[in-house]
């Protein structure tokens, strides 16, 4: 029979990683807060968030799997943020610059019913990257073509933002575009989810 999933974010990055799967869902953003706590590691906070988001969600969505994600990224010990413009993200990638970042993608899985919570897990992924030395030339070029300015770490791997790397470490390379999908389809195929023209379980 069919399943309500509900995808607890607005991105459109993470819609699309979803659509991939041939999961029919609706998008309902989570409205919390997400400042960090003083001194929370990017791992942590990501964890943190991930489950919020999902939680969040719960009293408006019975008888529902509920996904949150979240996505911190870290370079010299430096929180790494959405730029908002092309001078903040100039600025971002020059700091970032032959240095190595680490992304950690956190994300929940909720099933409900008519009751609450019948069951959520949380998984993890980390994902290394080498970046180039870059020239300010390449990064105002980058910039331009790309406009990551919504994007934490201001490029984007899926595009020509896999330009700006030597090395990229990671068992599930759809985890830096918002979800791991691997870690995703594990937790959804557990909870009785078949994968094909629509999403259904048994």
């Amino acid at each position: 029979m069919a399943v309500n999933i509900i995808l607890a974010s607005a991105s459109p990055y993470r819609a699309a990683l979803l659509r991939q799967l041939n999961l029919s869902f609706v998008q309902r953003p989570a409205q919390i807060d997400e400042t960090p706590y003083l001194s929370e590691a990017p791992g942590p906070l990501a964890l943190r968030l991930a489950e919020q988001k999902a939680m969040s969600l719960v009293a408006e969505h019975p008888n529902s799997i509920i996904i949150g994600s979240d996505q911190t990224g870290i370079c010299n010990n430096q929180l790494l943020h959405k730029p908002g413009n092309q001078s903040a993200a100039i600025q971002q990638l020059a700091a970032m610059s032959g240095q190595i970042a680490f992304f950690y993608t956190a994300t929940t899985v909720v099933q409900t019913d008519n009751t609450g919570v019948v069951s959520a897990h949380t998984d993890i992924d980390t994902t290394e990257l080498q970046l180039r030395h870059l020239t300010n030339e390449e990064i105002r070029a980058y910039v331009a073509a790309d406009l990551p300015l919504d994007c934490a770490g201001s490029f984007k791997i899926e595009s020509l933002g896999i330009s700006l790397f030597s090395s990229v470490k990671t068992v599930d390379p759809s985890a830096l575009q918002g979800i791991s999908l691997i870690q995703l389809t594990n937790r959804l195929k557990q909870l009785g989810i078949k994968f094909g023209a629509h999403s259904t379980k048994h």
